[in-house]
């Protein structure tokens, strides 16, 4: 039979691979509704302000520099 020390190593190491393991299932739900929200929030035009301008949709592209007399 094992001696209490190694007992009390084994549960040690238990618990600290179910710390690692839940601690991992928390991050990637975290992940998981973070990226749908991000993904949802593209899907809906915003409301809340003006319409951010699109590059070469609404801004006008100026490639030539003015003349100044």
């Amino acid at each position: 039979m094992p001696s209490l020390d190694v007992i009390f190593a084994w549960i040690i190491a238990v618990l600290a691979g179910l710390a690692c393991i839940g601690a991992l299932v928390v991050v990637l739900v975290a992940e998981w509704y973070t990226i749908r929200r991000t993904i949802d929030q593209h899907r809906r035009p915003r409301v809340d302000g003006p319409p951010v301008p699109r590059w070469g949709q609404e801004v006008p592209v100026r490639l030539v520099p003015e003349r100044r007399p």
